[in-house]
């Protein structure tokens, strides 16, 4: 009987004591599979989260560089087309001169073409077949007086390609360097010309469509003046011709990243600045495309876009590629500049992180899957003990296994809920302290990762805190300290910028060059942000150096634009008012390089704009002179000077507070007795009353002068 119990006995304790550690061992297991899919789960989320939060970081800086440089392109090329636009005006005001007066001039004579002179600038004659020259040689002899000019204008615009004046009376006087093929064009009436045509029949200044140029050179666009005479008459048509590629160099060069590049297109959507254009031996444009066609219905959303000639930013596919795009129009031609840089080149780095991510991941699945099945063995092994042991020995087993296990899944569930300055700390010297050290080594790894992104925050931070430091700077560099001169009694002044981003390319500066005589000047660098706020500290040191430098203020521009142009990689240019004031009998001279106008108030009267020459901007081509003007100042005269930011200021319908808004707020009867000091912050007033709270678009920067005449100073 007692051999009976103690085998009944032992084998029920046997089976209690398996059916307890399997009870424990279904749980651990449970525990650890959970422990598992809990963990893979936080770190799936978290990098998911990171990739995305990154890539959008990158797509919106991509969008907006490649909206910058699309602006300051077409900003450029307006300029180029702006120039030759102005020497159009030039000689066909040239040319009338010469009609209304021709007893005022001598007579020059033009010579028919001579290939000797091919490569050479000159001018050369070429008559209709209708017209004998001797019927016309005293008109050819006046236009002659026209060729020194010419032959300058061709040489200064190296792109051009031919520049001439075609007559009603039937000859055309050209000005290039491709003589020799002239040799061989015989008669040519200019009347039949298209380029003749085009002008007579607008009227006014006109631009061709592009077409292949005649010298084999790519595609190119002729800009032609009528000129007519004292009594109204059709006389002739002045025009002169360029190649797409010398307007567009800036464009076609133009290189972002390693995939990034520009183009442009005119509104039909078909390419007329690119790269990839050529010639081939024929002298005919190869290489060009249509945007409408190159891609599907959102690349043809956008062609709509800039066929309206509005500017924007997309995701296209083009060219067998999904790329980003912005495009920009330009001001004086229906063309637009397009730059592109592929999604992959922009979304790389985000991509290489995910894929880091990834790995991560992927490693420490696997490592924790391996701990796991090291835990199952031992707690198969440990069954097989309990079951040779004795029940005691069994279940304290049971409980050494079990206890560490659901630490474990507790601290799990903390790591679940998004605490990871949680750490394991189980020392049990088995598989179960391994797999808590693997559990706290990702945890180490995941806070690292985000601690990387939080330092990646900071330093967009620092350069924020940067930024506001480089404000502080522009701003002390400017004059700011008021009264300026206490003890200068023949004037008052005061003058205010008011950046549109951080820093600005706006800025104004006044100075005494010498006791008797006051500088003031008025400027604004294209483009803005940080490059414009450097090339405006470079402008302003020059002016001001080259005008204590002395010699009139033509010299002035002239030399500080020359140095200017020199390393201006960047195609930046300013336009630029300077004044200089003589204290003792209020002489203004002064001088313009593409800027404003300023407004003159007389003493008693309205504010007035003056109607001055804009002439060409500084740092935009070497070599330019800059003419002057004199205005005299009586005591009690003002003059108000400002920026474009002033009349382009938007209201939240992006309508211009414009010249008229202005000059009625300089005339309102309360602004009329304020002073400068008390002026101008009420013009800031009405222009914040007109923006009703929309984001200013520029810098906004004004400068108010009053002479007071010597009497009042004691001089």
């Amino acid at each position: 009987m007692r051999k009976g119990i103690r085998a009944r006995m032992a084998r029920t304790m046997t089976a209690v004591a398996l059916l307890a550690i399997l009870v424990l061992g279904v749980a651990a297991a449970s525990g650890l599979f959970r422990m598992r899919t809990e963990t893979l789960r936080i770190n799936r989320d978290l990098g998911a989260q990171a990739a995305q939060d990154s890539r959008a970081i990158l797509e919106q800086e991509a969008m907006d560089q490649l909206a910058a440089l699309a602006e300051a392109k077409a900003e450029t090329v307006d300029a180029n087309i702006q120039s030759i636009m102005s020497q159009v005006d030039v000689l066909a005001a040239s040319a009338e001169d010469l009609y209304a007066s021709p007893d005022a001039f001598g007579r020059v004579p033009v010579l028919p073409p001579d290939a000797a002179n091919q490569g050479i600038f000159t001018a050369q004659i070429v008559y209709a077949e209708r017209t004998p020259p001797a019927n016309v040689a005293d008109e050819v002899g006046l236009i002659g007086n026209l060729t020194f000019q010419m032959n300058g204008v061709s040489e200064f615009l190296k792109g051009a390609g031919t520049t001439q004046i075609g007559t009603e009376s039937g000859f055309i006087v050209m000005c290039d360097e491709n003589s020799s093929l002239k040799t061989s064009m015989g008669h040519l009436d200019p009347t039949e010309r298209s380029w003749y045509r085009m002008a007579a029949d607008g009227g006014k200044l006109v631009w061709s469509e592009a077409f292949e140029d005649t010298y084999g050179r790519g595609l190119a666009v002729t800009c032609g003046k009528p000129v007519y005479g004292p009594g109204g008459e059709l006389k002739a048509v002045v025009s002169i011709g360029s190649t797409l590629d010398d307007i567009g160099t800036s464009v076609t060069r133009l290189t972002i990243g390693e995939t990034g590049y520009a183009f442009a297109v005119d509104r039909s959507g078909q390419v007329i600045m690119s790269k990839d254009l050529s010639v081939d031996r024929e002298g005919h444009v190869t290489g060009t495309w249509n945007l409408a066609e190159s891609g599907g219905l959102k690349l043809q959303l956008v062609a709509e876009d800039i066929a309206a000639g509005n500017r924007g930013v997309a995701e296209v596919q083009f060219q067998g590629k999904a790329v980003y795009m912005a495009y920009e129009p330009m001001e004086h031609m229906p063309w637009t500049v397009v730059t592109v840089m592929t999604v992959h080149e922009v979304q790389a780095p985000a991509q290489e992180g995910e894929l880091r991510i990834s790995s991560l991941s992927t490693a420490a699945g696997r490592q924790i899957a391996g701990i796991i099945r090291s835990t199952s063995l031992l707690i198969v092994a440990a069954v097989v003990l309990a079951i040779a042991v004795a029940i005691a020995c069994g279940t304290a087993a049971a409980g050494r296994i079990t206890q560490p296990l659901s630490r474990l899944t507790g601290e799990v569930e903390r790591l679940s809920g998004g605490d990871l300055d949680t750490r394991i700390q189980i020392q049990t010297g088995d598989e179960i302290q391994t797999l808590a050290e693997a559990f706290n080594s990702m945890t180490a790894r995941l806070e690292t990762y985000i601690q990387d992104l939080t330092a990646v925050t900071a330093e967009k931070e620092r350069i924020g805190a940067e930024l506001n430091v480089a404000t502080q700077i522009q701003r002390d560099m400017l004059p700011n300290i008021f009264p300026a001169f206490p003890e200068q009694k023949e004037f008052d002044i005061y003058a205010s910028m008011d950046p549109a981003k951080e820093v600005g390319g706006d800025f104004y500066d006044f100075f005494m060059v010498d006791g008797g005589h006051l500088g003031v000047v008025m400027a604004d660098v294209s483009g803005k942000g940080v490059p414009a706020a450097l090339f405006m500290v470079i402008a302003k040191t020059i002016i001001k150096n080259q005008a204590l430098t002395g010699g009139s203020l033509e010299q002035v521009f002239s030399r500080a634009n020359e140095q200017l142009c020199e390393n201006n990689g960047e195609g930046l240019f300013v336009t630029a008012f300077m004044g200089l004031l003589d204290l003792t009998d209020g002489t203004f001279a002064y001088v313009n390089a593409g800027h404003n106008p300023p407004l003159l108030r007389r003493s008693g009267g309205p504010y007035e704009y003056l109607r001055l020459d804009p002439g060409f901007v500084l740092a935009g081509l070497e070599g330019m002179e800059f003419p002057g003007g004199t205005l005299q100042l009586a005591p009690g005269d003002s003059l108000f000077l400002y920026t474009d930011g002033v009349t382009e200021a938007l209201d939240p319908k992006e309508e211009l507070f414009g010249e008229d808004r202005l000059e009625a707020a300089l005339n309102a009867p309360e602004a009329q007795s304020l002073k400068p000091i008390d002026l101008l912050p009420r013009i800031r007033a009405v222009l914040s009353d007109f923006a009703q709270g929309a984001e200013q678009a520029d810098d906004i920067t004004m400068l108010a002068i009053t002479y007071t005449g010597p009497e009042k100073g004691g001089v």
